[in-house]
Order: structure tokens, then C-alpha cells, then sequence
């Protein structure tokens, strides 16, 4: 067991602005080894944070962390774990805190989508992406808490997407899986206030990551599609939203948007259902159609 400082030295502190001080903090980071989770891995390192990093893949983690050592100074802990396995999730938060001696920040990241209409979908595919999405983040924050209100307060970043907010045709899977971490993190703010631990809800729009090659292909007959890209474009660089979810947790914002666009989206989303529901059918027929096409086109 190595503690890198003593505990009283782990409680979030927060200087005279009111914002959070990370440098030195432990950040658990999970589905780190690409994407949006890399990204926020390296800006927390940059602000000198001691990280935990968590996936499935222990080779693309380990290439992660050499790469974070030598250009932040910073020590990084390995722990490759599959977080549709709510005991490797707790297993993750112990092998942090057995050996930097606290969890001061958890970034619930990993997750997975899924492909296919509501009527259509294999529901042991959607209890798959569920196992990833909501309950390895849910066995994480069990564990985490205890640490947390033990050690004076902490950061819980829950990664969630514009889509937790409004549906995705096509998508509905996903959508759902979104909209029970919101739930769940809006409970887990209020519940936890007192404890001084936030509760962060980060909702990136398209980002240009390798995400649509690894959802799920849930359409009966299409199986074989696993693995192609069928997003609507590229989107926002992981970068820009490793550095967004950063200043949430120093300012320690409720819910954190990256783009204007996506916020003006979920605006228009909760103000204007009528007109979204039009919308949604039209997307609906594109996405149908522009995934028939992807799969033609490499027959």
C-alpha cells in the first residue's frame, strides 16, 4: 500500500474564488485508453492530479500512462477493468484508494452504444450497454462515497450526452441508459451536498472518437455491421472535452455543455416538444436510410 500524502492532506480544498484545487488530487478516470476518457485523463494531468486509469484494453492503458508520466511528471496507477462488471468496479475505487490512499475525483466515463430500434433490439445487447453505462458507474459511486465523505468531500463526474436529455432515433437504447445517469446523478447531488461531494453531469455532443465502431449492432440481421461508423459526422474534438469536464470539476458546475450548439439543442428540446417530435421522425428516416447505405456500399 503506498500513501502518497497523509489524508488530511486529500480533502478538496477550494482556494479564495470558490474553485475546486486539483493539483495532487486522486482521479479515478475510467475508459481511459481512448477518446473522451484519454482526453480528460490528460488535462487532469496537467493540473497535476495523481490518476487512476481503468479499461478493458491493459496494453493501450499502459501506452496512456507512460505517455501522461513523461509529459506531466505525474503518477498514474493501472487498473484494467470491465466496467459491465459491478465487481470489478468496486474493485477499481479499493485498488485506489489501497494505493494512493483516497479517491478524491471519479470520472464515470466508460460506456458503450447501442444500434437499433426500441421494437427490434436484443434486450441482452441493451442489458450489455446498461451493465456499462449505468450500473458499473452506480457500483463505482458506492464505492467511491464512503472514501469521499470519510476524507471531507470529493468530485463525482458522471459523463452523460446531449441525448440523456432528448431521444436519439435509432438510438433509443442509448438514449435510455443516459437518461437513468441523470437521474441518478441529479438524486446523488442533492443526497451528497452535505457530505461536500459534487455531483458533476457532463453531456458532450458528437465528439469525433472511435464511439460509433464500438456500439453495438442490435438490428436483427445486421450483426455483422459491428463496427462501422454510422455517426452523423466527426464533431468536436475529445480534447475540447477533456478540458470542459475539467473546469466543471474546478468550478464545481451542476451540468457542464461543450458546444453552444448543444446547449441551445437541449433547449430547444425541452421548450419546443412538439416541433422536436417532427423533427426526430425526419432524423429517423435519414439515419435508417444512411445506415442501409453504409452497409450496401461495403457488400
Amino acid at each position: 500500500m503506498s500513501h502518497s500524502s497523509s489524508m488530511s492532506n486529500n480533502i478538496l480544498r477550494t482556494n479564495d474564488t470558490g474553485n475546486v484545487e486539483l493539483n495532487g488530487k486522486v482521479a479515478v478516470v475510467t475508459g481511459a485508453s481512448r477518446g473522451i476518457g484519454e482526453a480528460i485523463a490528460a488535462a487532469l494531468a496537467a493540473e497535476g492530479c495523481r490518476l487512476v486509469l481503468a479499461a478493458r484494453s491493459a496494453d493501450r492503458l499502459q501506452e496512456v500512462a507512460d505517455e501522461l508520466r513523461v509529459r506531466h511528471g505525474v503518477e498514474v496507477l493501472v487498473v484494467p477493468t470491465d466496467m459491465g462488471e459491478e465487481r470489478q468496479s468496486r474493485d477499481l475505487i479499493e485498488a485506489a484508494a489501497g494505493h494512493f490512499g483516497t479517491v478524491d475525483i471519479l470520472v464515470n466515463n466508460a460506456g458503450m452504444g447501442i444500434f437499433g430500434s426500441m421494437d427490434e433490439l436484443h434486450l441482452d445487447d441493451l442489458r450489455l450497454v446498461f451493465s456499462v453505462n449505468f450500473f458499473g458507474p452506480m457500483a463505482a459511486l458506492q464505492a467511491a462515497v464512503p472514501i469521499m465523505r470519510r476524507n471531507g468531500g470529493g468530485t463525482i463526474v458522471n459523463v452523460s450526452s446531449i441525448v440523456g436529455k432528448f431521444a436519439q432515433p435509432l438510438g433509443g437504447g442509448y438514449t435510455a441508459t443516459k437518461f437513468a445517469l441523470q437521474g441518478a446523478s441529479e438524486a446523488a447531488r442533492a443526497e451528497l451536498k452535505r457530505d461536500n461531494i459534487d455531483v458533476v453531469l457532463v453531456c458532450p455532443g458528437l465528439t469525433d472518437t472511435e464511439f460509433s465502431q464500438h456500439s453495438r449492432i442490435s438490428v436483427p440481421g445486421a450483426e455483422h455491421r459491428q463496427g462501422e461508423r454510422h455517426s452523423l459526422g466527426r464533431g468536436v474534438e475529445p480534447e475540447r472535452v477533456g478540458r470542459r469536464t475539467v473546469r466543471a470539476i474546478r468550478k464545481r458546475e451542476r451540468e457542464a455543455y461543450v458546444t453552444l450548439f448543444d446547449r441551445a439543442l437541449v433547449w430547444f428540446a425541452i421548450h419546443f416538444p412538439g416541433l422536436l417530435q417532427w423533427v426526430l421522425v425526419y432524423v429517423t428516416r435519414y439515419r435508417r436510410r444512411r445506415f442501409e447505405e453504409v452497409g450496401s456500399s461495403k457488400q
